[in-house]
């Protein structure tokens, strides 16, 4: 599930049980390096540059997903929870979800919608319509307002 307040609130006070085994994923976009950014400076100074970010932006979603389990705990959960942070690969996060899913094959996926209409998912594609359709477990959809994923847990 996505690091959406009101969706994740959702899969832990309906679906989670006690017993379960949960692994929560957050697939994040490294942006690569332009040409420009190579031919321009340093070689050896700008990747110093990229490992030292890479690492800051693996920090803090690490620290994301630690909150998200915090909350969970905080609402009651006592479920096993791990987590898993993923690079997104050329699939987007339509493919990097899936190819994980059917690495780990899961009992089910859940998944926050974002809510960004028909316009958005006209141009971008809808991730959960997508794994609905291609996943091989059952896919969950929380559907979430804009200011339901702002409020607090």
């Amino acid at each position: 599930i996505s690091r959406n307040t009101a969706g994740w609130k959702w899969a832990v006070e309906n679906v989670l049980k006690d017993t379960d085994q949960v692994q929560l994923i957050h697939v994040y976009e490294r942006k690569p390096m332009s040409t420009f950014d190579y031919v321009s400076k340093d070689y050896h100074q700008l990747m110093e540059l990229e490992k030292k970010y890479m690492e800051e932006v693996r920090k803090r979603n690490a620290e994301i997903m630690k909150e998200m389990v915090v909350d969970a705990l905080r609402m009651g959960c006592k479920a096993h929870i791990t987590v898993e942070i993923l690079d997104l690969h050329d699939g987007g996060a339509k493919g990097t979800i899936q190819e994980h899913c059917n690495r780990v094959n899961p009992a089910m996926c859940i998944v926050a919608s974002r809510g960004t209409g028909a316009f958005g998912r006209a141009f971008l594609g809808s991730v959960s319509d997508y794994l609905v359709h291609n996943l091989k477990c059952p896919v969950i959809v929380v559907k979430t307002t804009k200011s339901a994923e702002k409020a607090p847990a």
